[in-house]
Parts: C-alpha cells; sequence; structure tokens
C-alpha cells in the first residue's frame, strides 16, 4: 500500500496553518464570554492507621528481631552442650577410673594370696586382714572419686544455672534495644505519613488557589466585555475580533508566496468565516503585495 510522505516544506506550512487556526481559535475565546468551570485533579492519600504503622514497623523489623534472639540462644545452646558433653564426659572417666581401680586391686590381692599361699599362711587371718584391707582401700578410692565426681557435677549444674540467668537477662536486654528501635521505627513511619500529608495538603490548596485564579480572570473578562459592550456595542466588539484575525491573518500569510497565498485564502471558506468583513480586506492587501 502507497504511504504519502509531506515533505519538509509541506509539513512546516501545515504547521504554520494549523498555528493560524489555533490563534483564531484563542482570539473568539478572548472575546466571548466564558462561563465554563474548572476541576483540577486533587491528590489523593489516605493515611494507614496505627495500628498499620504498627504492624509495617514490626515487619520491617522482624528479620532483627529473630536474628537477634537466634544469636542468643545459639550461644547459650552452644555453652550448655559444652558442658554437657564434659559432664559425660567426667561420667565416662569415672567408670573407667573404678574399672582400672578394680582391676589393680584385684592384681594386688592376687599377688598377696599367692604370696601367703608360697608361705603356708593361705588361712591365717594375717593374710584375711591383708585382703579385707584391700577391698577397704578400693571402696575408699571408690568413695573418693565419687565425691570428686559429684564436687565437679555440681560446679557444672551452677555453671549452667548462672548460664541460663545470663541467657535470660541478654533476652530481657534485648527485649529493650528491640523495643526502642521499634518505637524509634513508629515514629519514622508517622514523620513520613505527616510528611506525605503536608505534601497532599500543600498540592491541593494550589489547586484550590489555581481555580480560584481562573474563576477572577473568567469573571475579570466577562465583566470587560459586558462593560465594553455597553460603551460600544456587540458590533464593535465583533469588528476588534476580526482585526485581531486579520492581523494574525496578515502575518501568516506574508510568510507565503504572494501566488500560493491568494489560492490559499481563496480556495478555503474558512477565512471568509473567521475573517467577516476583513476577508475583503485581506484579499486587496495580497494581490497589491
Amino acid at each position: 500500500m502507497y504511504t504519502y510522505k509531506f515533505t519538509d516544506e509541506q509539513s512546516e506550512k501545515i504547521k504554520k496553518q494549523t498555528d493560524l487556526f489555533d490563534q483564531f481559535k484563542n482570539i473568539d475565546k478572548k472575546y466571548s464570554f466564558d462561563n465554563s468551570s474548572i476541576a483540577l485533579d486533587r491528590m489523593e492519600y489516605t493515611a494507614p492507621s496505627q495500628e498499620e504503622v504498627e504492624e509495617s514497623a514490626k515487619s520491617s523489623l522482624q528479620s532483627y528481631l529473630d536474628q537477634g534472639k537466634n544469636d542468643i540462644l545459639e550461644e547459650y545452646s552452644s555453652k550448655v552442650s559444652n558442658i554437657e558433653n564434659l559432664q559425660n564426659t567426667n561420667k565416662e572417666n569415672l567408670t573407667s577410673q573404678k574399672e582400672n581401680l578394680k582391676n589393680t586391686y584385684k592384681e594386688l590381692k592376687q599377688n598377696a594370696s599367692e604370696d601367703a599361699t608360697s608361705r603356708g599362711l593361705a588361712r591365717s587371718s594375717i593374710v584375711v586382714n591383708i585382703l579385707d584391707a584391700f577391698d577397704q582401700g578400693m571402696l575408699d578410692e571408690y568413695s573418693k572419686l565419687d565425691q570428686e565426681y559429684t564436687k565437679k557435677f555440681q560446679e557444672l549444674e551452677e555453671e549452667k544455672s548462672l548460664l541460663e540467668s545470663q541467657k535470660n537477662s541478654a533476652l530481657n536486654s534485648f527485649d529493650i534495644s528491640y523495643a526502642t528501635k521499634l518505637n524509634e521505627k513508629i515514629e519514622e513511619i508517622n514523620k513520613e505519613i505527616e510528611e506525605k500529608e503536608k505534601e497532599v495538603l500543600e498540592y491541593n490548596n494550589k489547586i484550590a488557589e489555581k481555580e480560584a485564579e481562573y474563576k477572577l480572570d473568567q469573571q475579570k473578562q466577562n465583566q470587560e466585555l459586558i462593560d465594553f459592550i455597553g460603551k460600544y456595542g456587540s458590533t464593535a466588539l465583533n469588528r476588534v475580533k476580526e482585526e485581531e484575525k486579520y492581523n494574525a491573518a496578515l502575518s501568516y500569510f506574508y510568510t507565503l508566496d504572494k501566488n500560493e497565498a491568494l489560492a490559499e485564502l481563496l480556495n478555503n471558506d474558512q477565512y471568509k468565516v473567521e475573517l467577516g468583513n476583513y476577508y475583503s480586506q485581506l484579499e486587496r492587501t495580497l494581490r497589491n503585495r
């Protein structure tokens, strides 16, 4: 399909002609009563409720809250785990030490019994007392190991209790820190809301001022027309309007070649409508260029 393209010269001419007819419209508006109204767009803004503000603040700090508490709990859990591992190790050591003592005393009793037998004293009260002494010695050693284990176990339990207290203290301190940050965030959001409301109010006030200015200009223009018509009549007003259009048209046609200008004027009846009594004067002016 063939598409016609205007030359740059033709495009410029069309633009100037369009500008001329736009000037005609503006001149008509200038000399006409205007009872129109304008309603410029306002900015709309619905501020969130305080509950929504608090939820927004909490949401923005949720990661901080989770991470902070997790760090405290993980640190506590790690230290408690280390203590419990040490308690298990101590328990295993106690069992191992008792087993070693048992074997040691068993060997000592065996050696003493064999020695007594070799000397023919296997059933003597001396040997019996020696063997009993070994048993008592082993029990005494067991008792010492149990006491040491129990003492260490209690110390470690106290460390766990201290850690629990430290954990709770850290959590309480963190809760205070979080509450402070939450209040600061809520204040920050409320300040942003306040600034936005102020921005919207100022903008809408300016819009109201522009509408009021438009109405005043409109009333002033209408009053000037009433005064002019009252003093000179509507015919004089129409002549002033046509003269202003004539001057605008003359400026436009003087940018064209004489023959081109006359051809456009004579072949477009819209100029007769726009220029009225000044149409013939414009034609004569162009012919006499």
